[in-house]
């Protein structure tokens, strides 16, 4: 059922309460929820056991098609799954169309069934980021839902955030900017629950992380200032040792910990994270452990002020782009954008070992490493879903296909009750021990353009590999270091073939940045390759009230004993 979008009066709101308590109760009857990205403070890890081999027909619960594209992943909360699409334009790659069309949709699905239950299609605000560069390769929905257990929120950039009860009557919306970061790549970062708080990243809306009264939609307070750039985060909360809470936010140029309650700033860290942040930090024992695309690092939760010296456990290079990591055990765990699986050492953040997964393929991988309680599960873009474990020594136990499919899997996985859901950028699926469902029975649309390789399609586009219109954007300095496997801060052919990027793009990459040709591609050289860079020409929407933010957020001082 679709719905138009229309906010209801305040007087309709007991009714609504009635109606979202009755709906909360039987979600709970299920017992387990996946409430936003990766699952309990985004950390990755469901402690029941899913299925591990599955296909067309195997171990397939019911498959529906989506209203259109999308990178974000869905969640649970009781009998109903969330997930979030955009239709009307960008479908097609090469013939995006009009868009004034574009629209982004929520929809809720029943678990059980994969019946439609509604569809919510909030109006789009313009303008929008062009659909150029990484826009073509994640779209207009790349936000994850997250739900309290009785309202479901959603995160659509500059559109707004909005908040629905369970039945699909809107509660409250919010607007928090219609700026864009120097990358230009949209909005990509998922909401998240502290307490009575809703969590907003509005990093490239107004550089800024929002904090709203999750029940009324009232701003509490707002994180804003010029050194907030580059974040693409999911916000999550540590606890460090005097028991205080602390939302850990990486930025390209800094690590932040703020106090939940009041909004200021309690520590930094200065660490050069690169131009943008994908990944999402997981947090344990009282350490932060950010794994951007050219650093990880982790840090001791509870400093005060600069505590680049004195909470840094340690920094080392090559990390994994855009999948987030997952700590275990003392070993934190990553699949880079590669597709090769990193094994660290979480007290020292020195390598264990390292695999490449699915064969020798360029297993392009956005989603995010998944333990279940029986298995591990990477998800590339292309070649499969790898279920694999570690003891009592790593083993591939099966690579998972839905063959028919062709468009690409970029979100990450949601888990409860045994079973697993996943995207495509056209249908929805749940995946159960048992499942007798066959995707030869739903029609399936070829895709407009292949994606046989996605940097490639993005290069020729735009005649670069690296993205954005301003010098400050995504650039070699950035990129190469992601590769720099052995930490020496620099960069030989054989880390370089061991990127997602094609052969051809390798090949140029060290021809121009190999200056005194001795095989390596060094730290002076990638300045020389960043500076080069040319941005491209055109309007920008860019930061249109920069200047008028402090450099940093006003500073938590701490209270005397």
């Amino acid at each position: 059922m679709v719905t138009n979008f229309k906010l209801r009066s305040r007087s309709c709101l007991p009714v609504l309460a009635v109606a979202s308590f009755l709906a909360a109760l039987s979600a709970h009857a299920l017992a387990e929820d996946w409430r936003q990205f990766r699952g309990d403070n985004a950390a990755g890890i469901y402690s029941g056991d899913v299925p591990t081999s599955w296909g067309d027909e195997r171990n397939l619960k019911w498959v529906i098609p989506l209203p259109g594209k999308g990178v974000s992943s869905p969640i649970i909360v009781g009998d109903r799954i969330f997930v979030t699409a955009f239709s009307g334009f960008g479908q097609d790659v090469n013939k995006p169309g009009d868009i004034a069309k574009l629209q982004r949709h929520l929809v809720c699905i029943e678990r059980r069934t994969g019946k439609v239950l509604w569809q919510r299609s909030p109006p789009t605000r313009f303008p929008e980021d062009r659909f150029e560069g990484f826009v073509t390769d994640h779209g207009y929905a790349s936000c994850t839902p997250v739900s309290d257990g009785e309202r479901v929120f959603v995160f659509f950039g500059k559109s707004g955030v909005y908040a629905f009860d369970l039945n699909g009557n809107p509660l409250w919306q919010k607007q928090v900017g219609s700026e864009s970061g120097p990358t230009e790549w949209g909005c990509g970062a998922s909401p998240s629950i502290y307490k009575n708080l809703l969590l907003v990243n509005a990093c490239d809306e107004t550089q800024a992380l929002i904090a709203f009264d999750r029940i009324t939609g009232e701003e509490v307070w707002r994180v804003e200032a010029q050194l907030y750039e580059g974040s693409y985060s999911t916000p999550v909360v540590g606890t460090a040792a005097d028991g205080s809470d602390e939302i850990v936010i990486p930025l390209s140029d800094e690590i932040w910990g703020i106090d939940p309650a009041t909004g200021k700033l309690k520590w930094w860290v200065k660490e050069s994270l690169g131009k943008y942040i994908c990944t999402t930090p997981v947090i344990g024992d009282g350490v932060a452990y950010v794994a951007a695309s050219s650093k990880v690092i982790a840090i001791r939760l509870g400093g005060v002020g600069d505590v680049t010296e004195t909470h840094t456990a340690w920094s080392r290079n090559a990390g994994p782009g855009v999948p987030s990591p997952v700590l275990d055990d003392g070993k934190l765990y990553w699949v880079g954008t590669n597709g090769i699986l990193t094994c660290a050492d979480a007290a020292t953040g020195k390598t264990v070992w390292r695999k490449r997964m699915g064969g020798k393929g360029r297993n392009i991988t956005y989603a995010s490493l998944t333990k279940a309680g029986n298995v591990w599960l990477s998800m590339t873009q292309q070649a499969g879903t790898i279920a694999f474990r570690l003891e009592p020594e790593f083993e591939e136990v099966s690579v998972n296909r839905f063959e028919a499919d062709k468009t690409p899997f970029k979100c990450s996985f949601a888990a409860a009750n045994g079973e697993l859901l996943i995207r495509s950028d056209q249908f929805l699926y749940c995946i159960a021990a048992g499942g007798t469902a066959n995707l030869a029975d739903v029609k399936i649309k070829a895709p407009k353009s292949s994606i046989s390789d996605a940097f490639a399609s993005i290069i020729h586009r735009s005649g670069s590999p690296f993205q954005g219109r301003s010098a400050n954007s995504v650039g070699p300095d950035q990129l190469l270091m992601t590769f720099d496997v052995n930490n020496d801060d620099k960069i030989s052919p054989e880390e370089l073939a061991e990127s997602p990027m094609p052969k051809f793009v390798q090949s140029m990459m060290m021809k121009n940045g190999d200056k005194n040709k001795d095989g390596f591609i060094d730290a002076e050289e990638r300045k020389t390759l960043q500076a080069e860079m040319k941005g491209k020409p055109g309007e920008v929407i860019g930061r249109k009230n920069a200047a008028n933010r402090p450099v940093r957020p006003e500073v938590l001082v701490k209270p005397k004993p």
